[in-house]
């Protein structure tokens, strides 16, 4: 029987080792092939014809206030939930600490 478990711990070594060598060869594989620049203009580009956008407060107003909004709603609902999660993993706890003194 101790032959056996030897046995069994001993290919679980092998195929553990086998996976650990994979990690860095993946590793090395996908720095090499990320080293190629994807996007590489040369010469003339059409980026220059872009017009030039200036982003002011007025624009960014409405975008604040609904984050703003959203959050004001957001946030006590997320509270009261969370006090509930952390009331039902701690109460138990408690009760049974108390109640065994």
């Amino acid at each position: 029987m101790f032959e056996k478990m030897k046995g069994f711990v001993s290919s679980v070594k092998e195929k553990a080792n086998a996976k650990m060598l994979v990690a860095p060869a993946l590793a090395a594989g996908v720095a090499a092939v990320s080293s190629v620049t994807a996007f590489a203009a040369e010469g003339d580009t059409t980026a220059g014809n872009l017009p030039n956008l200036a982003i002011t407060t007025d624009m960014l107003s409405p975008l604040v206030e609904g984050v703003t909004a959203n959050i004001a709603v957001i946030l006590p609902v997320g509270i009261g939930i969370f006090a509930i999660f952390l009331g039902i993993r701690i109460l138990p706890k408690l009760i049974s600490k108390f109640t065994k003194v």
